[in-house]
């Protein structure tokens, strides 16, 4: 199962390479990565962004989030914390000009039908104060788990 087959309504994966500097500036502005690790608040330029996720995508599946339009608004990352685990962490982010819209939920429903019955377990950690995705992972039927800073919210999809 890529995440690349992934699709729902209004969002369908793609190569996060396909992300142009204007879509990528977009999804690393201050206010979309205020609440992500460090990492992702200190790329200034399409090169240290590239090479970033580049990075990333050593350890973890990472794919652009596009609109019907075909424009990039987003980001999703899920990543193995231990080789063979069931466990996938999940990480995703939205473009400021796609919030407010329900794209959030409606990732998190298209993964789950993605998952459903495969046995894998879907677990992000959410800084407590980013209220807005707390909210939504709760409203999908993930298990809230207080960890310190953060609270770490798990869906297991059955099998």
């Amino acid at each position: 199962m890529s995440l690349l087959d992934l699709e729902t309504g209004r969002l369908r994966a793609a190569p996060w390479q396909d992300l142009t500097a204007a879509e990528l500036a977009d999804l690393f502005a201050p206010e979309v990565v205020q609440w992500l690790p460090a990492g992702f608040q200190a790329q200034g330029s399409d090169e240290s962004r590239r090479d970033f996720l580049a990075a990333v995508s050593q350890q973890a599946e990472v794919a652009a989030l596009c609109n019907t339009a075909g424009k990039g608004v987003g980001l999703i990352i899920l990543s193995f914390p231990e080789e063979g685990g069931s466990i996938r962490n999940l990480g995703y982010l939205f473009a400021e000009i796609a919030w407010g819209q329900g794209l959030a939920s409606e990732l998190i429903s298209g993964l789950q039908a993605h998952f459903r019955g495969s046995g894998v377990t879907l677990s992000g950690g959410v800084m407590q104060e980013n209220a807005a995705s707390a909210w939504v992972l709760q409203k999908a039927g993930f298990t809230p788990e207080p960890a310190g800073a953060e609270t770490v919210y798990s869906w297991f999809s059955g099998g």
